[in-house]
């Protein structure tokens, strides 16, 4: 059996489905936001972002520690905290 590389946590693999979340979440379109708007910029606060990880836990089937929310500041950033929970078996 051959050994799978190393897989970096970087979100990559997630971010399509991040930015689909958050437009469907928020009502935002996706032709006006990319991976590094910030959410502050969609009018999406704190409370919105705890909505937005409740939304993550619940559609990919984890576990993410509130103290993460702080990183959740764009797509990108939630897509890798996405990421390290997936790997980290959430």
């Amino acid at each position: 059996m051959g050994q799978n590389p190393p897989m970096a946590a970087d979100g990559s693999e997630y971010v399509d489905e991040i930015k689909a979340l958050v437009c469907e979440t928020f009502d935002v379109d996706p032709d006006t936001i990319d991976e590094n708007t910030p959410f502050a910029e969609m009018g999406v606060d704190s409370r919105r972002r705890v909505r937005l990880l409740a939304t993550v836990e619940v559609e990919f089937g984890i576990d993410i520690d509130l103290d993460e929310l702080d990183r959740l500041v764009d797509i990108r950033g939630a897509a890798t905290v996405l990421a390290e929970a997936v790997e980290a078996g959430g």
